[in-house]
């Protein structure tokens, strides 16, 4: 170790680690054909059963669900197209992930859940300005933020008119201001 390497001590060594498992070979004089086929049965039917109990998981699963939304009304499933705004690609909801412009099935409470947010997307998408709560002034949205979302890039301030447009015209209504 030197003061060119830094302080760190070289490790140019590696030790290969491999999982040991045991040689089935080394077994064989050890148990007869008879014996090995007999396990050999043992396994396949050990499978065979995993796979069932699978199935049958499965299934069950898929009838307490049919069944849930026969009996109660929280739990029948409607459907939401969700078509959402710009900025937004998808709704998480409790680790669920929802698309956009996919129909989902799913519950009550889920759907009033999302078609809320998907308004709120919408409604948000619409924004022209903010108003500063302390000084009850409008302005523009912040920098930061980006006009992406607000009326097609335009800024009411960089509007072209001409004489013939600026009769009876308010100088509100001229920077696009509402008043």
């Amino acid at each position: 170790m030197s003061i060119i390497d830094n302080g760190k001590p070289n490790r140019v060594k590696r030790i290969d680690l491999q999982k040991q498992a045991d040689d089935p070979a080394q077994f064989s004089h050890l148990l007869s054909d008879g014996e090995r086929d007999e396990i050999r049965k043992k396994a396949k039917l050990t499978v065979q059963n995993e796979m069932k109990d699978r199935a049958e998981k499965l299934l069950l699963d898929q009838y307490l669900k049919e069944e849930r939304e026969a009996t109660d009304p929280d739990q029948v499933l409607m459907p939401i197209f969700l078509q959402l705004a710009g900025h937004a690609n998808y709704i998480m909801l409790d680790g669920v992930i929802y698309h956009h412009e996919v129909l989902h099935h799913v519950t009550p409470a889920v759907f009033a859940t999302l078609a809320e947010v998907q308004a709120r997307g919408w409604a948000h998408e619409d924004e022209t300005e903010v108003r500063d709560t302390r000084t009850r002034r409008r302005s523009r949205p912040p920098a930061h933020v980006g006009v992406g979302n607000f009326q097609d890039h335009r800024n009411p301030r960089d509007l072209v008119v001409s004489s013939g447009q600026l009769a009876g015209a308010s100088a509100s209504s001229m920077l696009g201001l509402r008043g």
